[in-house]
């Protein structure tokens, strides 16, 4: 009898501790503080925010419908880097950034821990286009810019060769 006791005990522990768990990410209402930024392109439009994807780990990027979710939120800090800052969202948390995949092709994007990593520092440049900027890493360096996938889907982000290209062209707004 004590043994079922305990077992059930267990489950009923695991049982909270996974509730917990699985709602713990999801802000019913995300709320803007007044560091908060909505990340738009041009070529998604205003309808798209670059989003996190809830999927446990956490850590992919996509573009999805705005709404009121805290993935979608991004705070911008400044780094010890003149002109760099550091790109993270309330729902990952302070302690993962935008960073970029260091495998050799050094173009794709995830959010990481954030440490004193150069891919995780982020120039926030203006374009001709008014209101719009791009956004570069010091490991890729001034000719990668952060960019759209153009697949059909387009939710996609990748470091790509920077040019005139409206998925390269970020706005930042609540």
């Amino acid at each position: 009898m004590k043994k079922s006791i305990r077992c059930l005990a267990k489950v009923a522990l695991l049982s909270t501790i996974a509730s917990i768990f699985v709602s713990l990410p999801l802000l019913e209402n995300a709320t803007a503080q007044s560091s908060d930024s909505r990340l738009r392109t041009q070529f998604t439009g205003s309808d798209k925010c670059l989003d996190i994807i809830n999927d446990g780990l956490n850590n992919k990027l996509t573009m999805a419908a705005c709404g009121n979710f805290s993935g979608q939120l991004w705070s911008i800090k400044p780094s010890k880097y003149k002109g760099y800052y550091y790109l993270r969202t309330q729902f990952t948390g302070k302690n993962k950034c935008l960073d970029i995949i260091n495998d050799g092709v050094n173009n794709k994007t995830i959010m990481a821990t954030c440490g004193n990593f150069s891919g995780q520092l982020w120039k926030i440049e203006p374009t001709q286009t008014a209101g719009f900027f791009r956004l570069k890493t010091q490991f890729t360096g001034k000719n990668k810019c952060l960019d759209i996938i153009n697949d059909g889907v387009n939710n996609k982000t990748i470091m790509a060769d920077c040019g005139n290209y409206s998925g390269q062209f970020w706005s930042l707004s609540i």
